[in-house]
Parts: structure tokens; sequence; C-alpha cells
């Protein structure tokens, strides 16, 4: 008998543990499943975000080259320009379009050149002067007398020398208006890296994950700076990727016009990537193949660490299902948020796309329009003033959506505070009756020229709206301390409200039927963006503004 009830007894005991050891075998079997399953909805998700954001940059991007060359188109076509090239008064033109630019996309330099591509007339950030000197790389690019005939902007990557990385030029004909002949070019040309980059910072993409190349193949970025510059189907490139034909072929079918995306691995350290790529298409050519690249590896990880620290918590198969849907709400959760900050991006992209080449248009019209009546008719004219007034308003609220989305990294270096309030007042129009008197003692400090121009522009103008049409100044002071600069501009415009007042820099907060909510926001990040800090109060209304010297 007791040899009979032990042997029951190690028969449940075995029973028992053969039981848990299945339950524990199917709980692993089935968390090997939903990990594969987990990894590849994953994966799917992101490759249909990554498409969703390269599609928005590349829109971006060719928005803002087409700007770039419809500002140049008017420039070009300026009688001032075509008669007086390389004079005082065709600089002065230049400079007014080079500030343009520069508030659309950081531009290095605008030249003027001979047929020879001899350089007549230059603005330049920097104090090198190249006039009477030969652009080096153009004439191996481009055939000036081709150019004459073909009446068409180019773009190219090129190197002045300027920056240790190929740069993004544009070269435009200046057309002569009675024979249609090109008199020579205008040559704009900016850091290709920075030009690129900051486009993906607006989706939080760092540097390292980003792909660009040119018509040509030639790298403009790439994860491995080595390559930059370097024919991506040259020898020395494809040893380092091993002739890879999924990576090649892919590369060829985004050259032709196509979105691409790709899982493909390499022999290095990095595993296997996702590469989206997507060609951008400026005025109905594609001119650059742009890619965003993710390794597989740190979305992996993150699947491992959270697999591996469920079945730690549970062993029953019902526990282990739980865990996996609250693994894929967790996952999905932040798939959402991603796909949120993606529609916000491609809403800002399609803004600069849908609206600014409208609005181009409509000003390019005005132009010829304006030029055509010459003040003949009163009425026109009194409707054109108006189309401007529109047009700028409406640039201007797009600007301030674009500039507060932009979180591009500070460019530090010693600027003139009252030429920058200068610059910031040349590009608005401010009428007859506000007088604007600029302080007499000017201090020299380290800031972001354009982000603080921004700034400059913003508070200036909202000075200058609630003036209105009345008669009225904005005073504007300066005085130092031992660390510290402080501007104060002071209004008579009418007293803000004590509770609007505690809202003036929230975000979306305005007071105006036209305004966004988002000028006096962006200004209130650019300068905490440099240690500083922005206030107002009322009666008299005075924004003050504090920047460190150092």
């Amino acid at each position: 008998m007791e040899l009979t009830s032990n042997k029951k007894k190690w028969m449940w005991y075995l029973l028992t543990f053969t039981i848990i050891a299945l339950l524990i075998a199917v709980t692993i079997k089935i968390y090997s499943i939903e990990e594969e399953n987990i990894k590849t909805a994953i994966i799917e998700n992101h490759i249909e975000i990554q498409e969703i954001i390269a599609k928005s940059i590349s829109k971006n991007i060719s928005s803002e080259l087409e700007l770039i060359i419809f500002e140049l188109d008017i420039l070009s076509r300026t009688n001032e320009l075509q008669n007086d090239l390389g004079t005082v008064a065709s600089n002065q033109l230049m400079a007014q379009t080079f500030n343009r630019l520069n508030s659309i996309s950081p531009t290095a330099q605008i030249l003027a050149l001979d047929e020879n591509f001899i350089v007549l007339s230059q603005v330049s950030q920097t104090h090198n002067s190249f006039v009477g000197a030969t652009v080096k790389g153009l004439s191996s690019l481009i055939d000036s007398e081709e150019q004459i005939i073909e009446l068409e902007p180019k773009i190219l990557s090129i190197n002045t020398l300027l920056y240790d990385e190929p740069e993004i030029a544009i070269t435009f004909p200046i057309i002569n208006q009675e024979t249609n002949l090109s008199m020579g070019l205008l040559l704009i040309t900016f850091a290709s890296s920075e030009f690129f980059e900051r486009h993906g910072n607006i989706y939080d993409i760092e540097s390292q994950f980003l792909m660009v190349m040119d018509e040509n193949h030639v790298l403009l970025i790439h994860p491995n700076m080595e390559n930059v510059g370097k024919d991506f189907f040259g020898d020395e490139i494809q040893n380092t990727v091993s002739k890879n034909p999924i990576l090649n072929s892919h590369i060829l079918n985004v050259l032709e016009g196509n979105l691409s995306t790709i899982l493909f691995t390499l022999d290095d350290n990095i595993g296997e990537r996702i590469n989206s790529g997507i060609p951008v298409n400026v005025n109905g050519k594609n001119e650059f193949l742009f890619a965003v690249v993710t390794p597989t590896q740190s979305i992996n990880k993150t699947i491992d660490e959270t697999i591996f620290f469920s079945k730690i918590q549970t062993i029953f198969l019902l526990l282990s299902t739980v865990v996996v849907l609250l693994v894929l709400l967790v996952k999905r959760s932040q798939s959402f948020k991603k796909e949120k900050l993606s529609v916000i991006g491609q809403l800002s992209s399609n803004i600069a796309h849908d609206i600014r080449n409208p609005l181009g248009t409509i000003k390019n019209s005005g132009v010829i329009i304006e030029k055509e009546n010459n003040n003949k008719n009163e009425i026109i004219s009194r409707e054109l003033n108006r189309i401007n007034i529109s047009v700028r308003r409406i640039s201007h609220q797009v600007e301030e959506v674009l500039n507060y989305v932009r979180t591009t990294p500070l460019i530090l270096n010693p600027h003139s505070i009252n030429q920058t309030l200068q610059e910031a007042i040349d590009t608005l129009d401010v009428p007859s009756s506000i007088i604007i008197n600029i302080p007499k003692k000017d201090i020299t400090i380290n800031f972001d020229h354009e982000k603080i121009l921004i700034v400059f522009v913003n508070i200036i103008l909202n000075a200058i709206q609630s003036i209105d049409k009345t008669d009225g100044h904005i005073s504007i002071d300066m005085h130092e301390t031992s660390s510290d600069v402080i501007l104060e501009f002071e209004n008579s415009g009418p007293n803000i409200s004590s509770k609007d007042l505690k809202h003036l820099f929230d975000t979306l907060f305005t007071t105006k039927l036209e305004g966004t909510g988002l000028g006096l926001s962006s200004c209130k990040n650019i300068v905490e963006q440099h240690d500083g800090t922005i206030t107002a109060k009322t009666n008299p209304v005075i924004f003050s503004i504090k920047l460190p010297k150092s």
C-alpha cells in the first residue's frame, strides 16, 4: 500500500511538474511567436511613418528651392541689375534678395557672374571677396553657351572652398529684356549639410540618419562622413557597401523618381537598417535623392527588453497573453505619438508647399501688372497695393508657423545689435505716421543673427499693428550690465490688459483676428535658446529682452 501510495504521489508530482513544464514551454513558444509578430508590426509601422516623414521633408526641400529660384528670377529681371551690373545699385538689390533668402534658408553668398564665370558682384556672410575671380568647378558642370540658349536655372553641387564639404549651388541666367538672351549668371550657394539637416530637425531626426545625393550620384550627406563628396557608384564606396545589389537597385529605383523603402544589411557593426528614399523634385526635375536611414537594432533592443521583462513577470498562458497585449498597446501608443508629430510636420510642409508657391505666383503677377500699368490706372494701382499687403500678411503668418516648428541649433557669431535692428526695420513696411528710434550707441555681442532677426521683426511688427493707423512712435533703448545687454521696445499703442499680459507669450494665444498666436511664442523660444529672457509690461507698453554677452 505504501509503495502504491508513494507511486501515486510521485506520479502526481511528475504530472504537476509536467503540466508546469508544458505551460512554461507553451508560454515561451507563444512569447516567441508574439515577439516576432511585434517586431514585424512595429517595423512595418516604422516604415510607414518613415515614408511619411521622407515625403514631407522632400516637399519642404522642393518648396524652398523653388522659392529661391523664384526670388532669383525676380532679381535677374530688374532693370537696375541689368543696366548697372556690378555697381552699388545692383549690389543693394542683391543684398535685399540675400536678406529675403536668408529668411527662407541660411545662405552663404549671392554672386553675379559674366559668361566666363568671372565674379562681377558679391553679397556674402563672409568677408572674403571673390570679385574678379573665376568660380572654380562651374565650367565642368555647366556650359555657359548652353544656358544662354536654354535660359533655365540649374541646381548643382560644387565646392567653392567656403566649407569643407560640397555646397548646393543654384545658377540663374540674367536675361536681357530686349534680346531675351543671357547677360551672365546669378549664383547662390549654401552648405549642403546645414540645408538638408535642418529639415530633418523638424521631425527630430539626427543628422547621422540622413543620406542625400545629387543627380550625379555624389553624396552630400551620409551617415559615414568620410563618404561625403564621393560618387556612390564609384569603386571606393561600392567596395565599402560590398556592391550590395539590394541597396544599389533601391538607389537606382529612387533616382528614377520612385518612393522606395528597403531593409538591408552590410558587413559592419550596425547590422540591418531601414532605408526610405525619395527624389526631390524641383520644377518638374528630380534634383536630389533624399533618404532617411534607421538601424533596426535600436528598435529590436526595445522590443527584446520589453519581452524579457514580460517573461519574468508571468509564467502562465493567460497572464502572458495580457502582458503581450499591454506591450502592443504601449508600442502602439508610442507609434500614435510619432504619427501625430508626422501629421503636424506634414501639415507644415503642406502649408509651405501649397500656400507659398501660389503666393509667389500672385506676387510675380502683381509685379508684372504693376510694370505694365506704370501708375496709369489709379484703380489698378490701388488694388495692386491691397494685393501686396494681403500677400505680405499671409506670408508672415506662414513664416510664423514654420519658425515655430523649426528647431535648429544656434549659430553664434559676433553681430551688431543696431545693424540687426535696422535690417528688421528694412524688411517691414513702416507707415509714415510711425517714427522708429533705434539706440544711438551700438553694442556687438555673440548671437544667432537669423533667429534674433526674427525676434526683432516680430516685436516691431506687433508694435506697428498695435499703433495701427494713428500717429505714433516706437522707441528702442539699449543699455548693458557687466554680463548682459538689455533692449527695451516701447510703443505708443494702447495698453495691454492684465488678463492678456499673463498669456502674451503662450502658444496659440492672440488678440488679433489675423494672428497665428505663434509669433511671440517663437520669440520667447529663441531668446531662451540664447539663455536670455523676454518680458512685457503695460502703461506704457514695453517689451524687454535680456541677452547674455557671452
